[in-house]
């Protein structure tokens, strides 16, 4: 009886006190979130379609009941520990050690094909785009994933793809040189009123290296290679509709070059200069304050750079102790717990909302 009493008290221990839990496996974290069903309820509320809205893929699945999607995910295809029997043979005087757990691109591509069903969903009607980021929020917050696979869960996988849309609550930041101390401009990505669409606005520094599009619409930042491979460049590409901005986004990657000379009708298309750096992020809390952190960015790196995300050349920052990080859980901030080294907590990759203090 004693230890039924013990089980139940923990049990509602943890309903009282909930927590993800960073573990690691060879290489790789994994996060997961307190137990909770996959069912995301309310997750659409007054959709103009309502049969043929269900998702099955080779990892995920979605089927409606009513306004409640139920979603079932094969988790363990991102973290899986690959099979020893089908590593090759190796000859005698090599060793080869597995470290971690092994990411494929077939994987990745069809965490994509999903996100592309959800979008495809709320273009037929079945949900509105803000409902498609609250159902892949909401995922990353039932199920346990690498902290980069469930980044790529909510915005894509970027560095498949070679691109990132801008979504309201993003942030672009270009630094530009002028004189001794670069310009560090900051762009609001927000929701247009009344529309699904965003507008690019400047919120601080000069904002000489990007034309803010006058008129909402929807955008995506795209980084790619030109004439070396390491001349790394930056485009901003929008569209008055997401079919549009597919269609774009093909026709610029078969020509980056000259694409933006003329993109069409309704097309916003502009190549950032070469010696200006710009990155698609967000803002975490850190103390209190508000940081930039760019898309893929640690808990490292937010905390060991300035409110700017820059960091000071020749001056390395020490890592802080006794580091805490929250994050949301269906709609309230919980604690991270880890499982392990304390200084994991330096390798998770950031969320927006996520808050930080030490």
């Amino acid at each position: 009886m004693r230890w039924i009493i013990a089980i139940l008290s923990c049990l509602l221990a943890a309903c009282r006190h909930p927590a993800y839990q960073l573990t690691r496996q060879g290489r790789t974290q994994i996060l997961t979130p307190p137990p909770s069903k996959p069912e995301i309820k309310n997750a659409r509320k007054r959709p103009s379609q309502k049969t043929g809205c269900d998702i099955e893929s080779e990892s995920f699945s979605l089927a409606w009941r009513g306004n409640t999607a139920h979603v079932t995910v094969k988790t363990e295809i991102y973290f899986a520990p690959p099979q020893t029997e089908s590593q090759p043979a190796a000859p005698q005087h090599i060793s080869i050690a597995e470290s971690g757990p092994r990411m494929y691109a077939d994987t990745l591509t069809d965490l994509e094909k999903f996100r592309e069903a959800v979008a495809a969903r709320a273009d037929k009607g079945c949900l509105v785009s803000d409902e498609t980021s609250h159902i892949e929020q909401a995922i990353t917050e039932t199920f346990p994933f690498p902290p980069q696979i469930a980044a790529y869960v909510r915005f894509g996988t970027y560095t498949q793809t070679g691109f990132i849309d801008l979504i309201p609550g993003f942030f672009l930041r270009l630094v530009s040189p002028a004189g001794a101390e670069p310009d560090v401009s900051f762009y609001e990505i927000a929701r247009a009123p009344g529309d699904d669409r965003v507008r690019i606005t400047l919120a601080s520094g000069a904002g000489k290296s990007l034309t803010v599009p006058e008129a909402p619409a929807y955008f995506r930042y795209l980084y790619w290679t030109g004439a070396s491979a390491h001349n790394f460049r930056a485009t901003i590409l929008g569209a008055p509709d997401r079919k549009a901005l597919h269609d774009a986004t093909g026709q610029f990657l078969s020509d980056p070059e000259t694409y933006c000379a003329k993109p069409g009708a309704g097309m916003f298309c502009q190549s950032i200069a070469v010696n200006v750096g710009m990155n698609a992020g967000f803002h975490v809390r850190i103390n209190g304050g508000d940081v930039f952190v760019r898309m893929g960015g640690t808990v490292g790196e937010a905390v060991g750079e300035m409110k700017t995300g820059l960091r000071v050349l020749g001056r390395p920052q020490a890592l802080p102790q006794d580091v805490t990080v929250r994050r949301m859980f269906h709609g309230r901030l919980i604690p991270i717990k880890v499982d392990g080294s304390p200084n994991d907590i330096f390798g998770l990759v950031a969320m927006p909302g996520d808050e930080i203090t030490f």
